[in-house]
């Protein structure tokens, strides 16, 4: 039993009519280098700006959570001198 042309290759190889592919120039080259180098400080700001994005997320939760005090603090002086006005009287 013998193998018909599309069962004999492989499913991984190029095509039998594709045509070999062509080399690249240098400037094709030279854009490529150049678009790569962009993506990476592309990646490299995006990285550093998480960074800062963290840092302030962890700031304005700390700040929060000092201002909540504050509130409890305020209130608690408030009825505190209301309660003391209320006595002198």
């Amino acid at each position: 039993m013998s193998l018909s042309p599309l069962e004999d290759q492989s499913p991984w190889g190029p095509p039998p009519s594709a045509p070999p592919p062509a080399e690249p120039s240098v400037a094709d080259t030279l854009e490529k280098e150049k678009l790569i180098k962009d993506i990476l400080n592309l990646r490299d700001g995006l990285r550093g700006l998480l960074v800062r994005v963290t840092e302030i997320n962890k700031e304005t939760d700390k700040l929060e959570k000092d201002n909540q005090m504050l509130g409890v603090y305020i209130d608690n002086l408030t009825r505190n001198s209301v309660v003391a006005a209320g006595i002198k009287r």
